[in-house]
Formats: C-alpha cells, structure tokens, sequence
C-alpha cells in the first residue's frame, strides 16, 4: 500500500507539472509528508546498509551490498532535491 500511495503521489505530481499548474495546498503538504517520511525510511535502510557492508567478510555479497547501496544513495539524494 505505501508503494502504491508513492506512484499515486508521484503520478499525481508528474501530471500537475506537465499541465504547469500550481499545485493546491494540502496537496503539497501530503506530498512533501510522504517524502519526507521516504527519506526517513531510506536512512534507515542505508545505515543498515552500511553496517553490513562494513561488518561482511565474503568478496561475492561485499559486491552486491555496495551495488544496494549506491542505489539506496541515489534514491536518498533524489528525495533530498525532491524535499528542498
């Protein structure tokens, strides 16, 4: 469900940016709620992330756990801009 809330949200905000319109009040406010809550979840999810990474020993899962991370990185920054 708090998946397809985002797209909603998302799809909602790509429509309104396309037509150029000023988006209503409440619903900036939901969006930037929804985003920031994203950006909390993903901070979590790269800490432990991290901690992982640091703590594994096996050369094969170090890759694929740095490849998760970056993209966990990427997200996180896409939301920071999204969020400022």
């Amino acid at each position: 469900t708090v998946l397809g809330e985002q797209v909603h949200i998302e799809h909602v905000m790509a429509d309104e940016e396309k037509e150029g319109n000023e988006m209503p009040e409440p619903l900036i406010i939901e969006a930037f709620q929804h985003y920031a809550v994203l950006y909390i979840k993903y901070m979590q999810i790269f800490k432990k992330l991290e901690g992982c990474y640091d703590s594994m020993v096996h050369p094969q899962k170090r890759i694929d756990v740095k490849m998760t991370l970056e993209l966990v990185i990427r997200r996180i920054i896409e939301l920071r801009h999204m969020l400022v």
